[in-house]
C-alpha cells in the first residue's frame, strides 16, 4: 500500500518542489542532496548559508555547489526565492536551530540533520518555530528501516502483550581502534560544543538513532535516566573531550524500562557496517529484530578487508567524499532488499504533497536532544537524573 501510495504521489503531482540545501561538503548534505535529486517531484535549486557563516563551512558549502552545478548564496536572500519550498538543512549542530527557526518563519518546509540541534532549550525553538509557521518537518532517523518498523508492529499487533522493556543497539564500524594509550576521561556533562573535524561526540551523533527508535516504537516519555559514557577506542576522541561509547537506563512514564547502548568502534569491529538491533520484552513474549537478519553468509578466498589509510580531515570515516574507494565489506549479505534511506526522503515529500503523516517529527527529535542532554549529566554526576 504504501508503494502503491508514493507511485501515485510521483505521478499524480503536478507539483515540483525546489530544494535549497544549507551545508556542503563533510556534511550530510553530500547524501541528502542526492536523495532530493532522484525523486522526479523535486529539483535543486541552490546551496545557501548564513552571511558570516565560517569561512572553512563557505568553502565546504562552496565545493558543493560546484559538484551539483548550482549557485551559492546568501541565506536570507535565498530564502526570498518563491521557488524555494524545502531546506534540506545540515550546518553545524552550533547553528542549527538559529538556521532552522529562519527557514520555518520563511514558510519553508524543513529536513533536519540529526541530532535536531545542540541543547534542548535549542530544539525547543526549532519546535515553536514549526509549529507557528505550519511547515513540515523531519529529522534523519532509523524509523523507516524494516527492523524498527516491524519492531513498532510486533507491539502495537500485541504480540508480546505489554511491553516491559526495550533495548536497541546501534555501534558504527568505522574508525581505527586501539589508538587510546592514555586513561579514560571523565564525563564533564557539559556539551557546549559539538563539531570537530576529527572526531564527535558519539553518544549524541549515534545514540541519537537509538534513543529516537524507542521514542518512535513505544510513544512514552522518560522519566528519569542513569548513563555512562567512555573512552575505549580512539584517541582522536580522547583529545577533544568527547566519548567513542555510551549507554543509557531509561525509565518510561507507563514503567517500561527502555536500554541503548551506541558508539563507533571501529572498521574491523563488525562484518558490515555496525550493530543495528531491537529486542522487546512483553509479559507474554521476547522477540529481537536485526537489521543484519536475515542474511547469506559468504566465505572466499578473496582478500580480507582492510581499512582505509586514515583521512587526515575524517578519522572517524564519518563523510562519504572522504571515504570513497575504500574496500568492500563482502562477508555479510542482507537479504532484505529494502532501500530505507529512499523510503525515508520519500515519506517526507509525500508528507508535503499528499499529506501523509510524518514519523520522526521534531517533538520526538526534541525529546532524543532532551535525553542524551541529560545523559550527559548522569555520566558526570554518577546519578540518576529525573526528567519527567
Amino acid at each position: 500500500l504504501y508503494t502503491t501510495n508514493a507511485h501515485w504521489s510521483m505521478n499524480m503531482s503536478s507539483k515540483t518542489y525546489g530544494v535549497l540545501l544549507i551545508g556542503g561538503m563533510r556534511s550530510h548534505q553530500e547524501n541528502y542532496a542526492l536523495q532530493f535529486q532522484a525523486d522526479p517531484r523535486c529539483r535543486l535549486v541552490a546551496v545557501a548559508d548564513q552571511e558570516d557563516a565560517p569561512i572553512d563551512r563557505v568553502m565546504l558549502n562552496q565545493a558543493l555547489a560546484d559538484e551539483l552545478d548550482l549557485p551559492y548564496q546568501n541565506l536570507e536572500v535565498a530564502l526570498e526565492r518563491t521557488d524555494v519550498d524545502i531546506v534540506s538543512l545540515c550546518p553545524e549542530v552550533e547553528r542549527r536551530a538559529e538556521i532552522a527557526v529562519c527557514c520555518a518563519q520563511a514558510g519553508k518546509h524543513l529536513y533536519l540533520d540529526k541530532p535536531l540541534a545542540l541543547n534542548s532549550s535549542s530544539a525547543s525553538k526549532i519546535v515553536s518555530a514549526v509549529h507557528e509557521s505550519g511547515v513540515k518537518a523531519q529529522m534523519f532517523s532509523n524509523v523507516h528501516c524494516n527492523w524498527a518498523k516491524d519492531a513498532k508492529t510486533t507491539l502495537e499487533e500485541g504480540k508480546i502483550g505489554r511491553l516491559r522493556a526495550i533495548h536497541c543497539d546501534i555501534t558504527f564500524a568505522k574508525g581505527h581502534p586501539g589508538s587510546v594509550k592514555q586513561q579514560r576521561r571523565i564525563e564533564s556533562g557539559k556539551r557546549s560544543r559539538y563539531t570537530f573535524a576529527e572526531a564527535k561526540p558519539e553518544l549524541f551523533d549515534i545514540g541519537v538513532y537509538a534513543v529516537s527508535v524507542i521514542n518512535w516504537i513505544t510513544n512514552q516519555p522518560v522519566k528519569s535516566l542513569v548513563a555512562t559514557t567512555g573512552n575505549y577506542f580512539f584517541k582522536e576522541h580522547l583529545a577533544y573531550d568527547v566519548e567513542d561509547f555510551g549507554s543509557i537506563i531509561m525509565e518510561l512514564a507507563d514503567g517500561t524500562t527502555a536500554t541503548i547502548s551506541s558508539g563507533r568502534f571501529g572498521w574491523t569491529s563488525h562484518p558490515l557496517g555496525g550493530i543495528q538491533r531491537i529486542k522487546l520484552v512483553g509479559n507474554t513474549g521476547i522477540v529481537d529484530f536485526d537489521a543484519n537478519q536475515p542474511r547469506l553468509e559468504v566465505h572466499a578466498t578473496e582478500p580480507s578487508f582492510q581499512p582505509p589509510v586514515p583521512h587526515p580531515l575524517d578519522p572517524m570515516g564519518m563523510w562519504s567524499s572522504t571515504t570513497n574507494g575504500i574496500m568492500q565489506k563482502n562477508r555479510w549479505k542482507p537479504i532484505s532488499g529494502q532501500n530505507w534511506i529512499e523510503e525515508e526522503f520519500r515519506s517526507f515529500i509525500d508528507a508535503i504533497d499528499i499529506g501523509t503523516p510524518i514519523e520522526m517529527t521534531v517533538e520526538l527529535a526534541a525529546q532524543s536532544v532532551e535525553v542524551i542532554t541529560a545523559a550527559y549529566h548522569s555520566a558526570a554526576s554518577g546519578q540518576t537524573v529525573n526528567i519527567t
